[in-house]
């Protein structure tokens, strides 16, 4: 944690010794002083533990529409186990309740592809935007409403 990368092997001023710290590294002063017309200002590297790494926050949209996909798929679970969905089963003769296997499969099916997909597809917002809208018409097409 301490060390940085050596990149004197590719600089063009290899005589210059500089290094590459990792991500979300940052340099902590630690005391300065003047010693004849130079300012010394000396340094420890600090990497803060509290902040997210990289893949924390390239996943952030991702988290949020895997959520937004579960929470979906648990309305979906809990409208088709209510009166309105049991009604109609009953109405088209499915006492099995084939009908709500299928549609929970179907749903779970398409909200899973979306879960698929790799973290940093989400932070493109088209991509965002797109399969935010499918799941969401994925749990619309599923609920129904008692007619008045």
């Amino acid at each position: 944690v301490d060390r940085g990368a050596d990149l004197r092997w590719m600089s063009q001023y290899p005589h210059e010794a500089e290094i590459c710290f990792g991500p979300l590294s940052g340099l902590q002063v630690i005391r300065t002083r003047v010693e004849s017309s130079v300012l010394v200002i000396e340094v420890r590297l600090n990497v803060n533990m509290v902040s997210m790494t990289l893949e924390q926050v390239v996943s952030k949209r991702y988290k949020v529409v895997a959520g937004m996909c579960d929470n979906i798929m648990l309305e979906i679970d809990k409208s088709i186990k209510g009166d309105v969905w049991t009604t109609l089963c009953r109405q088209l003769n499915d006492d099995d309740g084939k009908i709500k296997i299928v549609i929970h499969e179907l749903a779970e099916k398409q909200l899973s592809k979306i879960k698929a997909r790799g973290a940093e597809d989400f932070n493109t917002d088209k991509v965002l935007l797109s399969e935010m809208q499918t799941a969401l018409s994925v749990g619309s097409g599923v609920r129904l409403q008692r007619a008045a």
